[in-house]
C-alpha cells in the first residue's frame, strides 16, 4: 500500500487507475477499481515505491489471493471518467485520498476530482517506480552493512 511519509498529504494526490472490473455480485452495479499512486511525475523521495492504494487478499477456491481492487458505485465511477485525462496510457486524476474504514487502504474521494494537464505515462512510471525500490534497497544494504561493522567493534571493545 502506498505508504506516506510524515509531512506527506493525502490531498490533490495524482492517481492512475491500474485496472476496472465490473461488479459481479446480486444488484451491484458499480466497479471494482485498483489505483496506484502516479509516478510518472514525481521525484526523487516524492516517488512511492509500494504505489498500489489498496493491498489486500481475499480466498477463492481454498486459496489465499492478492487484490489492489476497491469497490466504487456506478455514480462515482462516472465522476472519475468524467474526471480523468484519457490522452495517456491509462486514465489518471488528481483527487484526495482517504483511509479505508473497511479494509487495508486508501480511496479515492470521489467529491474531489480534478483532471490534470498531464497525461499518465507507463514507461516513465515504472522507469521511476523500479528506480526508487533500487535506491531503496542499496540504501537498506548500506545501512544493515553499517550495522554489522558496529556490531564487530563492539564485541572487539567487550573482549
Amino acid at each position: 500500500m502506498a505508504k506516506f511519509k510524515k509531512g506527506q498529504s493525502f490531498k490533490n494526490q495524482r492517481v492512475h487507475v491500474a485496472a476496472v472490473y465490473d461488479q459481479t455480485g446480486k444488484g451491484m452495479t458499480g466497479k471494482n477499481v485498483s489505483f496506484s499512486i502516479s509516478n510518472d511525475t514525481r521525484e526523487g523521495d516524492g516517488i512511492f515505491t509500494d504505489p498500489m492504494l489498496v493491498y489486500d487478499t481475499y480466498t477463492r477456491d481454498g486459496k489465499q489471493q492478492n487484490s489492489f481492487t476497491a469497490n466504487y458505485s456506478a455514480k462515482q465511477w462516472e465522476a472519475i471518467e468524467a474526471a480523468a485525462n484519457k490522452d495517456g496510457d491509462a486514465l489518471v486524476i488528481e483527487a484526495d485520498l482517504f483511509a479505508n474504514k473497511n479494509g487495508p487502504g486508501l480511496l479515492v474521494n470521489t467529491n474531489t476530482l480534478k483532471t490534470p494537464e498531464i497525461p499518465f505515462n507507463k514507461e516513465k512510471h515504472k522507469a521511476n517506480t523500479l528506480a526508487a525500490r533500487e535506491a531503496k534497497k542499496a540504501a537498506m544494504a548500506e545501512q544493515r552493512a553499517e550495522q554489522e561493522t558496529q556490531t564487530e567493534g563492539e564485541k572487539e571493545l567487550s573482549v
